[in-house]
């Protein structure tokens, strides 16, 4: 064969074994693309729910620690003068107690700084995903107009300079401890004013999801995000609620805790009620818009809390009468009246991970104070 011939077979097989491979890799690309569709159908398909078996896990559970933050309300300074929290690690111990008081200043300096929190020996949250849940009503609510951002939030706050206060609690200062997982969607039927959701109804969602990912203990979070016009209490007997319809009950803007079932274990959990409601909301004028900043603001308070206190045995403050049982976030949640007489959050602008969030300050040991940054 000539040499010229050759040329021409070979450029022929290569023109063929290139559009056979263009195929190949037409149909892997495909392939991927079905992939990635059902992945993201898989994380955006609604479940219905709970179910019998997830309020009976619910209905005999027993609650280790809920913590609640009050709202700029006429209920909710109330809350702020008396225990905020419930359950096995509401109280501090007395021997704890005691240490405390018999401190010296050479061994202390929570004497002279009386914000300082101080640690009760129990679990801390070092390492962890996040879950968030979503519930909505008749299974409709888009995250956008309903919440804003929360998980790109999550996800800047768990790469950023800021989640690092928790350091000198956790005892670890690795970074990405906290990452965040994919979405559940959970339809529901809301409820009127007269008959709001409970916890027991928020652990049988958390119980729900919990148990089909097979994900519990300490290296998990829940967050659980209500609709717009949803109310919740703690029962409806004590009459604590998240009720911005409802004044005499509107004690929270949102809480987080802890629970043992008796089928998957213990589970941490946070339930953010609607925000941005007068009681709840940021003031005007944050970078991202009431909405987006409100959401972001609870939240973030209730991540801190429970990284640093998940039962109520951790880090809290009990050497200051005014501060006694507050977490780091209580102890820097501010708020400012306007002229309008209006009260409102009043968070810190900053950069948290990529972008400027208006989130308050948590309060940091080493430096005394409440603090953005490490």
């Amino acid at each position: 064969m000539k040499k010229s011939s050759w040329m021409a077979v070979g450029s022929g097989v290569s023109r063929r074994l290139t559009w056979l491979m263009a195929i190949a890799c037409g149909v892997m690309i495909s392939g991927f693309g079905i992939v990635a569709r059902a992945q993201g159908a898989a994380q955006d398909e609604v479940k219905s729910g709970p179910t019998a078996s997830d309020k009976a896990a619910a209905d005999e559970a027993i609650v280790v620690y809920r913590h609640a933050r009050p709202a700029n309300t006429a209920a909710g300074a109330a809350l702020k003068r008396k225990e905020i929290a419930t359950g096995r690690g509401a109280s501090p111990s007395a021997s704890a107690a005691a240490g405390a008081a018999t401190a010296t200043p050479a061994d202390n300096d929570f004497l002279r700084f009386p914000g300082d929190v101080t640690y009760g020996g129990g679990a801390v949250v070092r390492v962890a995903e996040q879950h968030p849940i979503f519930l909505l009503p008749n299974g409709r609510c888009p995250i956008a107009s309903c919440w804003g951002n929360p998980e790109g939030f999550l996800r800047d706050q768990s790469i950023s300079e800021f989640i690092h206060i928790t350091d000198q609690y956790v005892g670890t200062t690795a970074n990405n401890r906290y990452p965040v997982a994919a979405h559940k969607l959970i339809s529901y039927k809301p409820t009127p004013k007269t008959a709001p959701l409970t916890d027991n109804n928020m652990l049988a969602v958390v119980h729900g999801v919990a148990a089909a990912l097979g994900q519990t203990g300490y290296a998990h979070m829940y967050h659980v995000f209500l609709p717009p016009g949803q109310d919740v209490c703690f029962t409806v007997a004590d009459g604590m609620c998240y009720s911005p319809d409802v004044p005499s009950t509107f004690f929270f803007c949102g809480y987080h805790g802890s629970v043992d079932f008796g089928d998957i274990g213990h589970v941490l959990y946070s339930v953010e009620p609607f925000q941005n409601v007068p009681g709840c909301a940021v003031r005007p004028g944050t970078p991202n818009g009431q909405l987006v900043d409100s959401t972001n603001n609870t939240l973030s308070h209730e991540v801190f809390e429970t990284i640093t206190d998940p039962d109520g045995e951790a880090w809290f403050n009990f050497t200051d009468v005014a501060l006694a049982g507050q977490e780091i976030a209580d102890e820097c949640s501010f708020f400012v009246v306007l002229p309008s007489g209006m009260a409102f959050f009043d968070p810190t602008v900053s950069v948290i991970g990529t972008h400027r969030y208006a989130v308050q300050p948590e309060y940091a040991n080493n430096e005394h104070a409440c603090a953005g940054n490490p």
